[in-house]
């Protein structure tokens, strides 16, 4: 049997990490590196190394040679960048990876937050006006990985997903609180959320590694940066309704505040990928339905 490419996955145990890891340990020869010990969790077949992608040193032990490269390793949550400090970490984290690394294709995970707000269909020829710290701090990473193709050996791949949803999400994100939400609710209550009935586009996690997968895997690209989205439009209260629906819970209604959960809050944020799916054939294979039972499954367990 032809021995498995080599992958090298930044940030592998965080939520988008894990999914790398259960959906690609078939097809590739995985090093996982993260901070600290080996996961308890990690299967036995994915090599581990504890790396601190702040620590040149510590950066400096990882493999150079390896065709592939999932750059992951960043604050994920956009509330957490209240202040600079995890902006200046996310984009000294790039910058060190791409110092080190010598040949290969290299994928950054940036996130739709790095564009203008549209009321179109946002394609990735959107103007750039990143929303926050969190949008800024993928901009910035993204030149950074940009400029690594500039290295002889080197081949950059920029993927911008949208809004991820998936089981093992981090409890305190907006689906799986919505999730608690109606579980506790009486039946015929009305589920009262804050902020504005804001209109996304929700793509299952698998979905989402699955194009890192085509991206990194196709032989030969014409453009640098892709979208990853699912292109339909579901507002908060569609959510709702379907979470209600997978949990059979008989609810009263969806009503919302009139104020934006945040200053970089936006009312619709929704993606075009067909120049992903022209270049990799890529389609979503799962729906908002199953995505939010397979989720509500995990939250309720």
């Amino acid at each position: 049997m032809a021995s498995k490419p080599g992958l090298l996955v930044t940030g592998a145990s965080g939520f988008v990490g894990r999914y790398v890891i259960d959906l690609g340990r078939d097809r590739f020869d995985i090093v996982a590196t993260g901070r600290g010990q080996r996961p308890d969790w990690l299967p036995a077949d994915v090599a581990w190394q504890a790396v601190d992608l702040l620590d040149r040193a510590s950066v400096a032990c990882m493999p150079t040679d390896l065709p592939y490269v999932l750059h992951l390793a960043s604050e994920t949550v956009p509330s957490k960048f209240s202040t600079y400090d995890p902006l200046l970490d996310s984009v000294e984290m790039s910058l060190n990876l791409c110092r080190h690394l010598r040949t290969g294709r290299l994928l950054f995970a940036s996130s739709c937050l790095v564009y203008a707000a549209s009321r179109e269909p946002m394609t990735e020829e959107t103007p750039l006006d990143p929303r926050g710290h969190y949008g800024l701090a993928k901009v910035l990473s993204e030149a950074i990985v940009a400029r690594a193709a500039s290295q002889e050996g080197i081949e950059t791949v920029i993927a911008r997903p949208f809004n991820h949803i998936g089981s093992r999400m981090r409890p305190d994100l907006v689906i799986p609180s919505i999730v608690r939400r109606v579980r506790d609710a009486a039946n015929g209550d009305t589920i009262v959320m804050a902020g504005l009935d804001s209109i996304r586009d929700f793509l299952d996690v698998r979905d989402i590694v699955e194009a890192y997968f085509a991206l990194l895997q196709q032989p030969m690209l014409t453009e640098t940066t892709f979208n990853v989205a699912s292109g339909k439009a579901t507002s908060i209260g569609d959510v709702v309704r379907t979470v209600a629906k997978v949990l059979d819970k008989p609810i009263g209604g969806v009503s919302f505040t009139t104020s934006g959960n945040s200053a970089d809050d936006t009312i619709a944020v929704v993606g075009n990928a067909e120049r992903l799916r022209q270049a990799t054939r890529w389609t979503p294979k799962h729906g908002l339905e199953d995505s939010l039972r397979d989720l509500a499954s995990g939250v309720l367990a």
